[in-house]
């Protein structure tokens, strides 16, 4: 891998034993190895917050019984693997629950979030697989993510406008017919961007 990143450098015109050039290569892989693909194992069981309102299917949901709790601004950095270079912004997670039940333990929602980041990836995927993670662990699986990101790729490449960004959402369950609650979720969203950008 190091022959190879040297041989990209010297395409490109690069004197890749140029004292400043020797070690890029070997940072380069290193860098890169940090997204090689691994199997999952959160260890779900033993990291729930006591009390969460798990998945049961045969139980009934009443939602006049319940609200949304949101974890918002959980900052996350990818891989591009359509041109490696990276994308990074926030998450927004938002899910149903019951009165006199513990939320989802935070530090458990952003090991979800960042080992689906921290890999080569695509961002609507990426919205998709934090939103199929946490849906099992909620009573009836009903999870709405919005995933806001910058694009190295769009500011270096393409469209080349700096401060663009890209939005995307995966919804499951009940977010998907409830309009109300989907627009409470977007209102929080929307709070929380607000404040995070003063």
């Amino acid at each position: 891998m190091v022959t190879a990143v040297s041989s990209i450098l010297k395409s490109l015109g690069e004197d890749s034993l140029r004292k400043e050039l020797t070690g890029t290569p070997g940072r380069f892989v290193k860098w890169l190895m940090n997204f090689q693909s691994i199997d999952m194992d959160l260890k779900l069981n033993g990291s729930l917050s006591g009390g969460v309102d798990t998945f049961d299917p045969d139980r009934e949901v009443n939602f006049k019984d319940r609200q949304i709790h949101c974890e918002l601004n959980l900052p996350f950095w990818s891989q591009c693997e359509h041109h490696i270079l990276p994308f990074h912004g926030v998450v927004h997670i938002g899910y149903f629950i019951s009165e006199g039940f513990d939320p989802i333990a935070k530090s458990l929602v952003q090991s979800i979030v960042h080992f689906y980041g921290f890999k080569l990836q695509v961002q609507e995927r990426l919205t998709r697989q934090i939103a199929e993670t946490i849906a099992p662990l909620l009573l009836g699986g009903h999870v709405i993510v919005v995933v806001e990101a910058s694009h190295t790729c769009m500011i270096s490449r393409g469209i080349e406008k700096f401060g663009s960004s890209t939005a995307t959402i995966a919804v499951l369950g009940h977010f998907s017919t409830d309009l109300a609650a989907k627009a409470m979720f977007f209102q929080s969203v929307a709070s929380a961007t607000t404040s995070r950008g003063q």
